[in-house]
């Protein structure tokens, strides 16, 4: 620059230190930046392996979305819905509940004993149980707890096109009483010479799709109850004919929390029920 000049210019080692203090600068205001969000991380608990997110989440709200868009397709493209676990799984027999689910590691594609059998003697999920004791018998769960079931739609009368299960458990975690949720997907795909199961499109691990959610105990306050409840048109001992009616499913809902106040005016109500006709 000239002399006299308003604007002075740099030397080589003064535009060096200049980058090398800006570079400082930046690291410094972008590790702050990273402590900050850290700490505001969603918090999580690991239980029995699992990474469980404090409700409410978004994150798990996402994955929730994924899961029931893809468990409607398979609902609306099913012949028939086979419901486990809940209450009123036989309005006489198993009046009350809850009735066991099947076994997560469930992963079978078929139900062996229905092809070919009367099918208006299965009418009802109950009848399934009992037609398919042999295969399912080994896979009911012990100790269910009233928010568990397994659901699986079905085309034809065998064909299983995906396994959706929902568990509670509780647990002490931490020094923290918890409640936690798990929900699972798992689609198969028949289009292959041989059925198979679908991996996570982002993961591409199975299940298909799932979420995890933890509340605090004192924090589970809901309109509805979490889980299965079977409804009946009649049943018919003389004849062998149950007719089972629409069951309702509630999910559990990550994004959705009730306070503990006991004054509260308003509880929680999961956005995720269905109404399922166990033959469409």
């Amino acid at each position: 620059m000239k002399p006299g000049s308003p604007i002075a210019g740099f030397s080589a080692i003064e535009g060096l230190g200049y980058f090398i203090v800006s570079g400082l600068l930046m690291a410094a205001l972008t590790y702050a930046m990273g402590e900050l969000f850290g700490s505001q991380a969603q918090p999580t608990i690991t239980y029995q392996g699992q990474v469980y997110s404090l409700a409410p989440s978004f994150p798990q709200f996402q994955g929730a979305i994924d899961l029931h868009a893809a468990l409607t397709q398979s609902i609306d493209t099913a012949d028939h819905v086979l419901l486990v676990g809940g209450v009123r799984s036989h309005p006489t027999v198993d009046p009350n509940g809850p009735s066991p689910a099947l076994n997560v590691s469930f992963a079978d594609t078929a139900l062996s004993a229905a092809a070919g059998t009367d099918p208006f003697q299965a009418y009802s999920s109950w009848d399934q149980l009992q037609l398919n004791a042999a295969q399912l018998g080994p896979y009911l769960t012990s100790n269910p707890d009233p928010a568990d079931f397994t659901l699986l739609t079905l085309t034809g009368q065998d064909r299983i096109t995906s396994i959706t299960q929902q568990r509670r458990m509780m647990a002490t975690v931490n020094g923290e009483s918890v409640v936690l949720y798990q929900v699972t997907y798992q689609a198969i795909d028949w289009s292959g010479t041989l059925p198979a199961l679908v991996a996570n499109a982002n993961t591409g691990t199975t299940p298909t799709a799932q979420y995890e959610v933890y509340l605090d105990a004192t924090e589970e306050h809901w309109v509805q109850p979490l889980g299965a409840t079977h409804f009946w048109y009649r049943t018919d001992s003389n004849w062998d004919r149950d007719q089972e009616g629409p069951s309702r499913v509630i999910f559990a809902d990550p994004n959705a929390l009730s306070s503990s106040d006991p004054l509260a005016e308003i509880s929680a109500m999961s956005r995720f029920v269905y109404f399922l006709p166990v033959v469409r």
